[in-house]
Formats: structure tokens, sequence, C-alpha cells
């Protein structure tokens, strides 16, 4: 009874192993992932481990799927690999079933194969071909359990022959849905290679590229692009947008990379763009570039081929991936196909908006088009809006302003200066706010040597006062000898400590100490000479002024309208001051004087060029917003006067030319 119901339930497992090998043929798996399924189902079902190998189009046999093979030796490494080889090329040519008994088990069914088929495994091997459009298109191995007997495996081959037969109208659909996709994809490359073709446009001819090879190649985003002779690159088409902002950051970035490909004619393949985040000395400026853009786009492949036309490249495809998979030597296959048509497209559309006056026969024709499409009333107003335009240059006045480098410099400046030659031994620290007073000592010098002259002067008079005292008791008439002689000296005294007051730096007034410590650092131990200047103090309250250096070839109409002005009447220029401290802050100010020379400023490394000085006066309510500090720089725009538009946007390129060509 036990022997009954355990028949019944593999029999119903049987049913249900076919009821779900028939509902996988209706779902749109690919064949890798039916194999695999369908391997599953049958060895939960019928054995303990097995394989499918796919016959390929030249013939070779290729593993889709295994399971437990090492379970009797047939895994590569495995005892009875060779058998494994002979018995799936066996079933292949034969198109029949092979059944190789267990070791030790009867050995009545040899699948043909004689002595070639001795299995050394304990567990029965079914071979099973699967035969689809009357071709065996791979073969199926089952492993069955040790202690199933050969004969029970013979027992249900028809059923397994049954599925495979299910198995094989599973890759004859699939055949079907290939060789269909195969011809939507021919048509639609036709209609690429039309579209590729049928504008002398470059741009419609990226277009076409951009959009059709993101169709054919399945890729997450492709762009295309031109090089010209003169090796300018230019991005003209991304896919999914009509039109592109090629100055965009967007198409910025990834327009140098595209360049760069061009300009070496080598295909650049990217990955892995989060390596851009940690960047290493010896790594490729390119493919860094890459990677930020790949960061910014969102991509995780990366791909630039060059477009040739005759051993020239004329533009550049770039093709990304969302999904970190490489561009495959079938991609690659693809890619080219594309590129030979767009090649000739993109050179005869390039070589055509190179003609002479194509870009001007070009626009014109499409104005003369557009204006012959509108109606009487459309046309006047046009015609209106186009004088305005055209007179407004003339009609519209400007202001003509004069731009210059601005230095902030104070107006009232003193030097605390050096009584003596010497050697500087210390300077005082400063408060915080560097603030001094009138008299404070600043610094002083070595004066080791008044120093010790005053303390051999101090002790001659001590000594002579003691000397004295004694001779005055003997001889009374000496006193004004000795009197005379300590006068000299203490004059001499007097002399030596004035001298040690002149090794002093002292503060000349009130004010802030504006010299820097780096400065003030240096000067430690460093000799001097008398009169010269250490420190520079400037008072709390004194004004400060703007120096801005004009350039000469800029500054003939600031001297000119300098030249109109009423002094007389007070009036006088204004200006406008930035400050690169305060850039958020415009200010208001005037000239005060305009340098009657001009002379030549050191810019930088061997460049010099001529300026005037202009001082600009200190704005108002400056101090409400500045703390005002020696060296601030800035820019300053002095308005010379209203002129014609044309004349305030065009007489810079005027004049310069009249210079040029004189």
């Amino acid at each position: 009874m036990s022997e009954d119901v355990q028949l019944k339930a593999f029999q119903e497992r049987l049913v249900g192993l076919e009821q779900e090998i028939d509902r996988m043929g209706n779902t749109e798996k690919s064949v890798e992932g039916y194999f695999r399924t369908f391997l599953e189902r049958l060895i939960s079902v019928l054995g303990i481990g097995g394989g499918i190998w796919q016959v390929s189009p030249a013939g070779e046999l290729v593993r889709i799927c295994h399971m437990n093979l090492s379970e009797s030796g047939l895994d590569e490494d495995g005892v009875q690999a060779a058998l494994l080889g002979r018995a799936i090329e066996k079933t292949a040519q034969s198109a029949g079933p092979v059944v190789l008994p267990g070791k030790g088990a009867s050995n009545v069914f040899d699948g043909g194969m004689g002595e070639a088929g001795v299995n050394e495994s304990p567990n029965t091997l079914l071979f099973v071909p699967v035969v689809s459009s009357r071709k065996v298109a791979a073969v199926l191995l089952l492993i069955s359990p040790p202690q199933v007997d050969p004969r029970a495996v013979r027992g249900y081959l028809g059923f397994l022959m049954g599925l495979c037969e299910k198995a094989g109208v599973f890759l004859q659909q699939n055949q079907i849905l290939v060789l269909d996709e195969q011809l939507q994809r021919a048509r639609r490359i036709r209609e690429f290679i039309s579209s590729a073709h049928s504008s002398l446009d470059p741009r419609r001819t990226c277009y076409a590229l951009a959009n059709y090879g993101q169709e054919l190649l399945g890729v997450y985003r492709c762009m295309a692009g031109t090089y010209n002779s003169r090796g300018k690159f230019r991005m003209e088409s991304v896919s999914g947008l009509e039109s592109v902002a090629v100055k965009s950051s967007f198409v910025r970035g990834i327009s140098e990379v595209s360049r760069e490909v061009c300009r070496n004619d080598k295909i650049l393949l990217v990955d892995q763009p989060e390596a851009a985040q940690t960047l290493a000395d010896d790594e490729d400026d390119l493919i860094t570039a890459a990677r930020v853009y790949m960061l910014q786009a969102g991509s995780l492949v990366l791909g630039v081929f060059p477009i040739h036309s005759e051993e020239r490249v004329v533009g550049a495809f770039v093709v990304e991936k969302a999904k970190d998979e490489p561009i495959d030597q079938e991609q690659r296959r693809q890619i080219e196909s594309l590129l030979t048509e767009v090649g000739s497209a993109l050179a005869h559309s390039m070589q055509y908006r190179n003609l002479p006056f194509s870009p001007l026969v070009r626009g014109v024709g499409a104005l003369r088009d557009k204006v012959y499409r509108m109606n009487w009333p459309r046309k006047v107003i046009w015609g209106v809006i186009l004088a305005i335009i055209m007179l407004s240059p003339i009609l519209v006045p400007m202001q003509v302003k004069v731009v210059g480098t601005a230095e902030l410099v104070p107006i009232d400046a003193r030097f605390a200066y050096v009584g003596q030659d010497g050697i500087i031994e210390e300077l005082a620290e400063l408060p915080a706010d560097r603030m001094v007073q009138q008299g404070d000592v600043l610094g002083t010098l070595d004066t080791q040597k008044i120093d010790s002259a005053i303390n051999n002067i101090s002790n001659k008079i001590a000594a002579m006062n003691l000397q004295k005292g004694e001779e005055i008791l003997k001889n009374p008439d000496l006193e004004p000898r000795y009197e005379f002689e300590l006068s000299a000296l203490r004059a001499e005294l007097k002399m030596y400590e004035l001298q040690k007051q002149d090794h002093q730096i002292i503060a000349p007034i009130d004010g802030m100490v504006i010299t820097r410590d780096d400065v003030m650092r240096q000067l430690l131990a460093r000799p001097v000479r008398r009169g010269e200047p250490i420190l520079e103090i400037v008072p709390s309250e004194t004004p400060w002024q703007l120096t801005v250096n004009v350039s000469e070839d800029k500054a003939g109409e600031l001297l000119k309208a300098y030249q109109k002005l009423d002094k007389e009447k007070g009036e006088t220029l204004k200006a406008r001051v930035i400050l690169n401290a305060y850039p958020q802050v415009k200010f208001e100010s005037e000239v005060i004087a305009i340098a009657r020379r001009a002379f030549v400023l050191e810019s930088g490394e061997q460049k010099y060029r001529n300026v005037i000085e202009v001082r600009v006066a200190e704005p108002k309510d400056f101090r409400k917003v500045v703390d005002p500090r020696e060296g601030l720089k800035g820019k300053v725009a002095i308005e010379c006067g209203e002129r014609p538009m044309y004349y305030a946007v065009t007489h810079e390129f005027v004049d310069f030319m009249r210079v040029s060509f004189f």
C-alpha cells in the first residue's frame, strides 16, 4: 500500500512538473534563464544533478547551467570529465538519448558508446537532446539518484524526451522572436542611414546618430558632435533632446573629453567613476575628467569613439551606460558599423558648411522665407522695430567709463626714525589694537658701549668724591680744582645719558602701527643708519585716499573729461569704488587730482605697462562699512560723460585700430 501511495505521489509530481514546463514556455524568459529553471525543476523531481549544453551556430557546445556535476565526477577536473564530453558529442551527433548505467548495475545500456561509455559512478547518467527546427539545439544531462534502477530511468525516458520537446518549442519561438527583432533592427538601421544622409546639416546627422544609436545599442544615453580641421569640437546632439545648450556645464565637460579623444584618435573606455574622488599622482587627466563627468551625469560606463572619414577624424560618438557592464566586442562592432555611415555623412555636411559664404547664404535664405510668409501688418511692425534697433545706438546716450585698479592709502602717515647708527636690540610688544601714544618707546638699539662708558664715568665720579673728601681735610685750597674735574665728569655722564636716549625708537604721534609683524620680526638684530624709517604709524582720524592706476591706452577719455571741468566752480569727475574685500558694497566718490606724468608700472615677471595715477577722495560714509587698512585693493570706475551708445561701446576698439595701423 505504501508503494502505491509513493507511486501515486511520484506521478502527481510528474504531472505538476509537466504543467510547470508548459507555463514556462509561455513566459518571456531569456534562453539562459529558461534552461536554468528547467534544469532546477527536473532535478527537484527526477535527479540529484545535471547540466544543459547549448549547441552554437558554429557547432560548439557551450555550457549554460549545471548543478552537482561533482557527484558523479563530471566536473571539469573530475575523473569522468572525458566521459561527459564524449557522451554529449554522441547525443548531439545522433540526436538520440544516451543512457549510461551506474557502476555495479547491469550494464545493459551503453548508449551505443561501447567501452567508451563505462560509467564509474553509482549514478545513472541520462543524456537527452533538445531538438529545435530539426536540429539538436541543446543537450540535457540528468544524474539520477544512486538507488534508482537504470531500467526505471529508461522507463521515464519518454516522459523526459517529451519535456525536451517542449524546451525545443520554446527555443524555436525564441528564434522566431530573435529573427523578428533582427528584422525590426534592420528596418531601423535603414531608417538611420536614410536620416543620416538626408540633410547637409551636421546637427541633423548627429541627432540621428545619437537617438538611433541609443535605441539600437540599448544604452543609457548617446551623444554626437563634430570635430573640424582647426581642432575645434562641438557637441551637436544628446539623445532625447531636439536641441542642446552646447555651453552648458553638463555638456562642456564631456565636450572637452571628446575633443582630446579626437585629437588623440584613440577610443576611450572608462568605468569606476567613483575613483575620481581619490585621485592618484599618476592618474591620467583625461580619464579623471571623464570620471568627473560620469559622477555628474550618473553613468557607470563611458565610451568615446572617434568618427572617421577617409582617415580623418570628423567627430566623436559618446556612449553611456547606467549599469556596471562593459562595452563588449559585439557592441563595439555595432558602433563601428554605425560610425561608418555617419563618417561619410558628417564629412559631406561639414564640407558644405565650410563653403565660402555658406552660413550667410543659409541665414539669408531662412530670413527671406520667414519674411515672405509674413502678412503686411507684421512686416510693418517688424520694420519699425528694426528701425528703432538700428537708430538706438545713435539716439540713446550712455555713460563712458574708465576703469582702473585702485589701492587704499592714508594721506597722513608718519614714521618712527632711528636717532643713531646701531643695531636694533629690542622692539616693544604692541597692544592688540596696535595703538600707541606719542612718546612711547617702540624699540631700542644696542647700548652696550654707552652703558660701559656710563659705568666708567660713574665709578670715576664716586672715586673722585672719595678722594676729594680726604684731600680737602689736608688742604682746603684743593677744593676748586676737584669741583672743576667733577663738573667735567658730570657733563660727560650727561652726554652719554642723552646719547642713550637717542638709541630709543620713539612714537612721533598718537596712532596705529601699520608695519606688518613679519617685517618687524626681520628688524631685530639688524644694523640701521641714523634717520632710517623703522615703523609706520597712521593717526586714528587721518583721511584716506584711493590711488588709481589707469592704463595709458584707456586714459584718453579721462584726460579729455578732466580738461573740460571748470575747476573754479568746483566741478569734479564722479567715481564709483568697489573693494575686493567688500564686493557687496559700492561707494560713490570723486576725483581729486590726476598726475601730470605717466610712469611704468610692473605688473608681473617681465610685464610692464604705462599708467597714469589718479587720486580719488575717501567715499562718503566709508568708515561705517570699511575698516581702513593700507594696501586694500579694488577697482574704480570714473565717469567721463555721456556719449552716444555706439561710441561708448566701440571707441576703445576704434582707438586700438587707429594706433595699430598708424
